[in-house]
């Protein structure tokens, strides 16, 4: 075809992306999702299973707000759930695709500037495994940002210095790191070399990616295998921790964290070492698919043989292990993962590319009095949240583990705030047909905060809303109308500004 095939294309069927098809049907528009995965709804229905919602619980709005709304019918609920099981998720996910009436097709993966035509200061196609398929406006919902950079998007990867956005939170981090003495030696895998940084400098490492598994405890549950390439040398710092801090099984560590209907947890990083591999991840963003595969490899490893050890190794006590048998895999849950029946398809990437757009989310509109906008599509606040970014040896027996920017479990402190329209669309005078709900205009800091699901959903739909605009005036998306968007938002149930956005802290 020659000319246009669809209104839009949106590329990641993510909750962001589900978001924006919806909006964009509700507005008469036609979608084609182009997912670069075999599954649709993104890492919550791949694992994020324990969903992080805003500390304003009424910031949680519109089409997102339905999603968890329709996870609690599924249980026979009248409200929204926000732990719930994987497959629960993605049946939620491919109706809301199904009711946006979008054509989707799964593992078609942008791999460079040559699969997407960009001509004129506007995207025009995406090749597919099918042949290039056009449309008049794009959405990258992915988590990779590949859409955006293919197109020549500026973009940031890792920590900007502290210098660049004035944040005192930015770049290396080591006085914030936390340093858990009692290792020896301090110097096995995972740690890294020790940075030559002073603190405050720029870096392009990210936070610490994981898997969000799923334990299953009930009779059905499958053990856990043992995997081909298992090496219990792996975890000796874990095994050290454990003996430090006498956990006296599994369930010990992941039992807080029950999803409905009760029988399965959720794992998540719970101690310094864990599900997290920190430094493992630094390659992912802007690395080639085979290079993301191998990473994806090395946590697949690291996870699935973490779980046979913590059930099989002799050197743990007998009661561990036996606590540790009593959770397997779940039979009914990632039934055709590549990874192994039971195991998540999606490694949790908590951070990727980030767009250098129209406007820069940075830590001081995380704050009074920097939280209020006058083109805010949506609230939010959730702590600064970063995970470890890397360990590294100090002294004979401490391992410190750096990008943590409390130096604490606790996050950071935010005030509830407005998300600007302008963090969700290139610089004036970029790409004019674009916007970006996941891989958005913010620093490093910026974005730990508001790097959350149902926020990813609410600025999908937001980006749905700007396109249906754009299309409908024919302008940039640059050129939007504020006053027309914020109502055509509230519309259907988006929140943009609550009560608490302008009390007092005193």
């Amino acid at each position: 075809m020659t000319t246009d095939d669809y209104d839009v294309i949106i590329y990641g069927a993510t909750l962001a992306g589900i978001m924006a098809a919806l909006r964009l049907k509700q507005r008469g528009y036609h979608s084609l999702v182009l997912e670069p995965t075999g599954h649709v709804g993104g890492i919550v229905a791949g694992g994020l299973v324990k969903s992080d919602t805003p500390n304003t619980l009424p910031a949680l709005a519109g089409l997102s707000a339905r999603f968890f709304q329709e996870i609690g019918a599924e249980y026979g609920l009248d409200g929204p759930e926000y732990r719930f099981e994987p497959k629960v998720a993605a049946r939620v996910a491919q109706r809301l695709l199904d009711e946006a009436g979008a054509e989707v097709l799964v593992k078609e993966r942008i791999t460079g500037p040559a699969d997407v035509e960009v001509r004129g200061g506007r995207i025009q196609g995406i090749r597919t495994s099918q042949g290039w398929r056009r449309a008049r406006a794009f959405v990258d919902a992915s988590y990779e940002g590949d859409l955006l950079a293919a197109a020549g998007v500026p973009y940031a990867v890792g920590r900007e210095p502290a210098s660049q956005y004035d944040e005192p939170l930015g770049g290396f981090l080591p006085n914030r790191a936390f340093r858990r003495p009692g290792f020896r030696p301090n110097t096995l895998y995972p740690i890294k070399p020790v940075p030559r940084l002073a603190a405050g400098e720029g870096d392009q490492k990210v936070q610490a990616y994981n898997f969000r598994g799923v334990l299953d405890k009930g009779p059905d549950r499958m053990p856990f295998p043992k995997p081909d390439d298992y090496d219990p040398k792996l975890y000796t710092y874990l095994g050290q921790l454990l003996e430090q801090r006498q956990l006296p099984g599994l369930s010990s560590i992941v039992t807080h964290t029950a999803l409905l209907p009760n029988t399965k947890y959720q794992t998540n990083q719970a101690l310094f070492i864990g599900f997290d591999l920190p430094g493992a991840s630094w390659d992912y963003p802007d690395g080639s698919w085979e290079r993301r595969d191998e990473v994806i490899a090395e946590h697949v490893r690291w996870h699935q043989g973490m779980l046979y050890w913590l059930a099989n190794d002799p050197s743990l006590p007998e009661s561990f292990r036996e606590d540790a048998r009593q959770f397997g895999l779940p039979p009914d849950e990632f039934i055709d993962s590549p990874y192994g029946q039971g195991f998540p398809h999606a490694l949790y990437i908590r951070e990727a590319r980030r767009m250098v757009g129209q406007t820069v989310l940075t830590q001081h509109d995380l704050r009074r009095p920097g939280n209020t906008k006058d083109t805010a599509v949506c609230c939010w606040n959730y702590g600064v949240d970063c995970h470890i970014v890397q360990y590294y040896a100090e002294g004979d027996d401490t391992i410190v583990g750096e990008g943590t920017v409390t130096g604490t479990e606790k996050n950071g402190p935010v005030d509830l705030y407005q998300m600007p329209a302008e963090c969700l669309f290139p610089a004036e005078g970029g790409i004019e047909n674009l916007v970006v709900p996941i891989c958005f205009s913010a620093s490093h800091v910026g974005y730990l905060s508001a790097r959350m699901e149902p926020n990813y959903g609410m600025l999908g739909e937001a980006g749905g809303e700007l396109l249906a605009q754009a299309l409908r005036t024919g302008r940039p998306v640059q050129e939007y109308d504020y006053p027309a968007l914020a109502t055509a938002l509230t519309e259907y149930g988006s929140v943009l500004s609550l009560p608490e956005l302008h009390q007092s802290t005193m």
